[in-house]
């Protein structure tokens, strides 16, 4: 149920995105994702100055 007090924790006007986590939600979140697997191609694009 919505309350003046529940409201609060809820709201999601500071965030950029509405599917954005805050850092307490990242914290529970952040263990459960496997680390990034080392690897994969090479960059076939040259990036241009300033896109490094």
């Amino acid at each position: 149920m919505w309350t003046t007090e529940n409201r609060a924790r809820y709201d999601r006007g500071k965030l950029r995105y509405p599917s954005d986590l805050t850092d307490a939600e990242w914290a529970l979140v952040e263990p459960l994702i496997a680390p990034a697997k080392k690897g994969g191609n090479k960059r076939r694009v040259v990036l241009g100055k300033g896109c490094q």
